[in-house]
């Protein structure tokens, strides 16, 4: 069996995903990289609550959870959503969890609603709902290709809330969830569609926070 083992290793050899050196899934060095610590920005009114600065490393694992379907990659990802939640909890308790959505097309590709998955995971740790209240309602762009100002035009008005949850949950206290806050664009705009809509956002918590475009 070992033998076998050592000709599959060669035959299909494990890169790092934070560095993608030769190796273990992740490598002790970008395990160590992804240490949560408290980070607080603002975006507009609203406090963002996350865990790990945002790096080529970091970019990497993220990746690797969301396009790859990596499920240690998953886990990396809900510690710093884990460390992120504690935080921000210890300031605004039960709130329920509103993962802010991915396009259609990005679910069909993954083969799965990956913020959705890991906001349903996290939110037991906590004994919090997760309410999947909102949704693309036109195309967008391709963000990482486009300034802070390309970003929130992009956006603008982009989000809505699902039609079965209209006047369900009106006045609830929520809290939005995200992998990655970098210029604010996303979060800004889930929280005007969900403030229009009657809800109540405390805050939001993401896992990495791009600390030099942070707003």
């Amino acid at each position: 069996m070992r033998l076998f083992s050592d000709f599959k290793y060669l035959l299909f050899p494990t890169r790092c995903f934070g560095c993608r050196e030769l190796g273990y899934s992740i490598c002790s060095q970008c395990r160590k990289l992804w240490n949560p610590h408290p980070y607080l920005s603002k975006v507009s009114n609203l406090m963002v609550y996350s865990a790990i600065p945002y790096s080529p490393v970091a970019k990497n694992i993220l990746l690797a959870a969301k396009e790859l379907n990596i499920k240690s990659a998953d886990q990396l990802v809900l510690i710093a959503l884990r460390a992120s939640l504690s935080e921000l909890f210890q300031k605004h308790s039960s709130c329920a969890l509103v993962p802010i959505p991915s396009g259609r097309s990005s679910n069909r590709r993954r083969g799965r609603d990956f913020l959705n998955e890991i906001a349903t995971t996290v939110a037991k740790d906590f004994g919090v709902a997760v309410l999947p209240l909102l949704e693309h309602h036109r195309n967008i762009r391709d963000q990482s290709k486009l300034n802070i100002s390309g970003r929130r035009e992009n956006l603008a008005m982009a989000l809505s809330i699902k039609p079965q949850f209209h006047g369900n949950y009106s006045g609830e206290n929520v809290v939005l969830l995200d992998d990655l806050v970098t210029t604010g664009a996303t979060i800004n705009e889930a929280n005007r569609a969900l403030t229009r809509g009657g809800f109540k956002v405390q805050a939001a918590a993401t896992a990495c926070v791009a600390l030099r475009r942070r707003e």
